[in-house]
């Protein structure tokens, strides 16, 4: 069983109708982060039509943030915020994973049904997506968010925390998969690019001091914001 294969038998395996469990993840700053971290996330920003954060060029003046934050449970969070002179914007998407053998139509598809009826979104969607021996097909679809939320703060709390990584990405010899969860920030300024990973592992305890809790908070609350009303039955 290839990495990914592994990584996402453990999502399919934990329950995903929680935000709360997602933000139980304890967080540490580790530094410079491997490629193996953005194999999804890339074919994610390229079924939502974008270009990977790393590859691209903004004009003198603007910015980007992408906060991603996975955990065990779909589906995962991307925060995008940008911002161009005074005026910050942003947005959240949702994404998953959803692996297959041979045929991308044999696709688990219950995390489709879990995002539609748990969260309102626009359209998914939906790309073939392959690394190595892995075949998965990827998905996303952007949050439709209840009021406006304070982009600029949300921007600031990214900056108190990330530490861009200017240089080369160091390589991880740990391919066990873990380094697909916690929450990776990227942040390109004009042509200036710097990634941060802040490794999460599960614990039932509160989490650890250091880089990242306020921001699960923070990316958990967006979430929140973006799940559909519970139906009350009527008698």
């Amino acid at each position: 069983m290839s990495r990914l294969t592994f990584a996402a038998t453990l999502l399919l395996a934990v329950s995903s109708s929680s935000v709360a469990q997602q933000a139980s993840f304890s967080a540490n700053d580790t530094g410079p982060v491997s490629d193996a971290i953005f194999e999804t996330k890339d074919a994610a920003v390229a079924t939502a039509g974008l270009v990977p954060l790393a590859q691209s060029q903004l004009p003198k003046g603007q910015r980007e943030v992408r906060i991603w934050y996975s955990g065990f449970g779909n589906p995962q969070y991307l925060v995008i915020i940008r911002q161009n002179g005074t005026k910050i914007s942003g947005r959240l998407m949702l994404w998953w994973d959803q692996y297959y053998e041979s045929d991308p139509a044999s696709a688990d598809v219950r995390v489709d049904n879990f995002v539609r009826k748990g969260y309102d979104c626009g359209p998914i969607s939906k790309r073939d997506s392959h690394f190595g021996e892995d075949r998965w097909v990827s998905s996303i679809c952007e949050a439709k968010l209840k009021g406006t939320p304070d982009w600029k703060a949300f921007l600031s709390e990214v900056e108190a925390h990330a530490l861009p990584q200017a240089g080369a990405v160091a390589p991880v010899e740990d391919q066990s998969g873990d380094e697909n969860w916690g929450i990776t920030v990227e942040r390109r300024s004009g042509a200036i690019y710097g990634v941060s990973h802040y490794h999460t592992a599960l614990t039932l305890a509160a989490p650890e001091p250091g880089r990242g809790p306020k921001l699960q908070d923070m990316v958990g609350d967006l979430a929140a914001a973006a799940k559909r009303e519970p139906v009350v039955a009527q008698h």
